[in-house]
């Protein structure tokens, strides 16, 4: 691992940020049987993946309200970098100005309501922005530069009819942007709490984009979710995966505000017991992993960071982003090759090979009626959280 992967280190005496997790892990660790962690049992009704009502309700009163994170600002790296995404059924235009500042736009001429881009979600390297109906030229900045035959309009005023830019901000090369552009700014170092530090210490704004993967998979978006929060399927779904890394159901969370704070326990845990406590990596002894509410899941390998976007289209569709970054650029074959194959195993091995696939068979399950209900162990008991952190939103939402 490069230095600037490596978490940085906490100020003179004070403890690092991950050090009570992994004393509680330790502790699981110790105890003879992780039923010594589990609440009581927990139920989920099938009708929350599958229910068009309840995606048209979580769509306006979560998506539509709370900040949702596009990516890394890294992908957009260089001035004159544009990425064009359909998000949500949201047209989004994400682009560097020369300024070196990340904007993003609603991907709608102010004309007559064409999409300036094709939303393929690949950067392209654009001057300006061209209306393909009838050449309306839009600055990166936003800014109506240029529209044919002015003079038809009148008196109209092109510094009112720039693109309609929706609330955005960086925070730790993440970018985050409010879908309603009437929605105030974000106030993203609020909204993560707790998880702001942590994203600070593990220099994920130093971080670089690699490699990026979008798909469109039959499952409701909170099935995905559920399978990045809970570590009950690791030694069984991936057995000829990347199982064999992980100890079979240890696992400590905590739950700033509606996010989730979760270290798993990996074959190397045992080595922190040797090691002074500024020397414990979520990342190498442990695998840290992030949701951050609604839809955003980091996963801390040893090397490198997974990015994951997971976007609901329907209730029985979404799109699941990946994206790798990693600590620097790679600066010869050898380093490419390394990080595409650690790319195609987590990615093709792994995420979709793997855990979407379960994702869509248990929405065809769905509504087949085997199950009235699903039920909830002690090993998944960060599922209880998120579910009830979404049913909280919808109850606020709803109430305004």
């Amino acid at each position: 691992m490069s230095d600037l992967s490596r978490p940085r280190s906490s100020e003179a005496g004070q403890a690092p940020h991950w050090q009570p997790l992994f004393e509680r892990l330790l502790g699981v660790m110790n105890a003879a049987s992780t039923q010594a962690q589990a609440p009581k049992q927990a139920w989920l009704d099938p009708a929350i993946y599958a229910s068009p009502e309840r995606y048209a309700a979580e769509r306006a009163c979560i998506f539509r309200r709370q900040p949702i994170c596009l990516g890394h600002a890294a992908q957009v790296a260089a001035p004159g970098s544009v990425l064009a995404r359909e998000v949500m059924g949201v047209p989004l235009l994400i682009a560097r100005a020369a300024d070196g500042v990340v904007r993003v736009f609603l991907n709608v001429c102010r004309h007559r309501g064409a999409a300036l881009l094709e939303a393929t979600g690949e950067v392209c390297t654009r001057r300006s922005l061209v209306c393909p109906y009838h050449a309306w030229t839009y600055r990166l900045d936003g800014s109506l530069a240029n529209l044919p035959q002015r003079d038809s309009f009148g008196g109209l005023d092109p510094a009112a009819h720039g693109l309609r830019e929706l609330p955005s901000t960086v925070r730790h090369g993440l970018l985050f942007a409010m879908l309603d552009p009437a929605a105030p700014p974000p106030d993203v170092a609020a909204w993560l709490g707790a998880i702001d530090d942590d994203l600070g210490a593990l220099r994920l704004g130093h971080h670089h984009f690699f490699r990026q993967n979008a798909v469109r998979r039959a499952t409701n978006w909170k099935l995905v979710m559920d399978a990045f929060i809970e570590v009950y399927h690791v030694k069984r779904l991936h057995a000829g995966t990347i199982g064999p890394y992980f100890a079979d159901g240890l696992g400590v969370a905590d739950t700033p505000g509606q996010h989730i704070r979760y270290l798993v326990a990996r074959d190397t845990t045992e080595l922190v017991r040797g090691l002074p406590p500024q020397d414990w990596s979520p990342q190498v002894h442990a695998t840290l992993v992030h949701l951050i509410f609604p839809n955003t899941i980091m996963v801390y390998h040893p090397d490198y960071i997974s990015h994951i976007g997971v976007y609901p289209e329907a209730a029985d569709q979404s799109l699941f982003v990946h994206t790798m970054l990693v600590p620097e650029p790679p600066t010869d074959a050898k380093a490419h090759a390394h990080w595409a194959r650690s790319f195609d195993l987590i990615d093709g091995g792994v995420f979709n090979g793997e855990d979407l696939v379960v994702c869509e068979s248990i929405q065809r399950g769905l509504t087949s009626g085997a199950n009235e209900r699903l039920v909830l162990g002690g090993l998944e008991q960060n599922l209880q959280h998120f579910h009830a952190t979404v049913e909280a939103a919808l109850a606020q939402g709803s109430g305004d």
